[in-house]
């Protein structure tokens, strides 16, 4: 049953916002923060006396702390993987309010968010997070308007992004097949399995989060990709599957002892587990392969750099097509990130093609013939 305000006290206070306001048909009605002037207001609206539409939808003075957490709120509904896109929204925006504090929404302005790209470059960020950064912010300042809680955003799409270098300009450092030998030396047997899964089947740190026992199914493993949607059934490698029983084979026997059946069901069927029987997330695996590295004495580039590595030895012995689907990609063109042939490749493309075009036993002489002495002759 709705409750109905008293007449002595006909306004509600909004605190947030720290403004009186009314309820007209679903729709709140700001009156201002001073309650004698609210009551003023309110009492003409009930005589039917025009506002100036200004007075009557006065702008709600909220901040960008608050306006974020309202986004945050109604977008989750929208993502497809909610846990990992609220990761990274609490970080774009999070960066935005903290060089912004107590900044009130209706108050920022288009050369203030210039300023702040321009802060974001001297700090060093790279185009690609200034990118994330300043898309996070134009979102979240189009949901304002289009849900009223501003009359207008400002016209942020006036500053443009940054230019990212094209996908396959700049080189990125592989692991040679002498570091992955030291690596594989070095690690323990999970740190191998996953090692391995990244080589034989380009899986990256979410992927082998999300691994479990339900995926293997004898030799073979079949696992949608989180980002994309994409699911392969890969072929494992018997050195692969090895590691794989043998972690299935020492698991059987520490839960066959009593004190471990109750951790045991906790696992939701996780291959991976740390020493407190909890399931490997992302980020311990990155954190754990990087300490790896430096035992091993090898470069870090990253647990992720092994689906580089994977993505491209098989670029060079399958076609485009078998490798996307290797890769999960939704998309032939995106492999082209993952791919980084180099140059001795290259050389050995263009003799088979000279091969393909001239023959093998083609001699191709370097005397220039005088059309005149041949007529002579």
């Amino acid at each position: 049953m709705s409750r109905s305000r008293p007449t002595s006290n006909p306004i509600s206070y909004h605190k947030w916002t720290k403004q009186f306001y009314v309820t007209r048909s679903s729709r709140r009605i700001y009156l201002g923060p001073d309650k004698e002037e609210a009551l003023k207001r309110y009492h003409r609206l009930g005589l039917g006396v025009a506002l100036i539409q200004q007075e009557a939808t006065l702008p709600i003075e909220i901040t960008t702390k608050e306006l974020a957490n309202r986004f945050i709120a109604a977008q989750q509904a929208n993502w497809r993987n909610p846990e990992e896109t609220l990761k990274c929204y609490k970080g774009w925006l999070g960066r935005f309010i903290e060089d912004h504090s107590r900044l009130r929404v209706a108050d920022f302005t288009v050369e203030q968010f210039a300023s702040w790209k321009i802060s974001l470059k001297r700090r060093g960020y790279s185009a690609e997070s200034i990118n994330h950064y300043l898309s996070a912010v134009r979102a979240m300042f189009s949901f304002a308007e289009e849900t009223e809680l501003i009359q207008k955003a400002p016209k942020l799409t006036r500053i443009k992004n940054e230019a990212k270098p094209k996908p396959g300009t700049n080189v990125k450092p592989l692991y040679t097949p002498d570091n992955i030998r030291l690596l594989l030396e070095q690690a323990n047997i999970q740190m191998k399995a996953m090692i391995m899964l990244a080589l034989n089947c380009g899986f990256g740190p979410k992927d082998i989060q999300d691994l479990t026992w339900d995926h293997i199914d004898g030799e073979r493993v079949t696992l949608p990709r989180s980002k994309t949607g994409v699911c392969q059934t890969y072929l494992l490698w018997p050195e692969t599957l090895q590691l794989l029983n043998e972690i299935k084979e020492q698991r059987s026997f520490r839960i066959s002892k009593i004190a471990d059946l109750k951790s045991a069901d906790d696992t939701g069927g996780c291959i991976f587990l740390t020493r407190f029987k909890k399931p490997w997330n992302k980020d311990s695996i990155a954190e754990q392969f990087s300490k790896l590295c430096k035992k091993a004495g090898v470069p870090c580039f990253g647990f992720y750099r092994l689906r580089h590595c994977a993505s491209t030895a098989m670029s060079l012995v399958a076609t485009p097509h078998v490798h996307r689907k290797f890769m999960r990609h939704s998309q032939l063109q995106q492999q082209v990130t993952y791919t980084h042939t180099p140059d001795n490749e290259v050389d050995k493309a263009i003799m088979k093609a000279k091969e393909k075009l001239l023959g093998e036993d083609c001699v191709i002489s370097s005397v220039e013939r005088n059309p005149e002495q041949e007529a002579v002759a």
